[in-house]
């Protein structure tokens, strides 16, 4: 390959990436992250009691090196988690967000 064209294709590859991570962000509602039962908001922002609520969760078992992601879909909070999570306590996760309207997490204040 020319490196008069490799410049050109550089290029859009990283337009290309640069869109995908807007795409996604603009679909995120909250990231959190778990480590050793404890939960931190990393992006966005969830309400005080769903926070507490999911924090009970995640106590027992204790889960390490867990991230969860709250999306917009089709009008709906729809839950992402990557990492290891047993699959009833992955389903009370998937129960306590779920159970909030769409509006209430998108307006809980935002980590900054």
């Amino acid at each position: 390959m020319e490196a008069t064209l490799l410049v050109p294709v550089v290029f859009v590859l990283a337009a290309l990436g640069a869109l995908y991570v807007a795409a996604r962000r603009a679909v995120t509602v909250a990231e959190l992250e778990i480590e050793r039962g404890a939960v931190r908001v990393v992006r966005g922002g969830i309400a005080p009691p769903i926070l507490a609520d999911l924090r009970d969760v995640v106590k027992r078992p204790s889960l390490d090196g867990v991230r969860v992601r709250i999306l917009r879909s089709s009008g709906r909070a729809a839950v992402e988690l990557v990492g290891d999570v047993p699959p009833d306590q992955a389903q009370r996760i998937r129960n306590v967000v779920g159970r909030v309207p769409l509006a209430r997490l998108v307006n809980a204040p935002r980590r900054r």
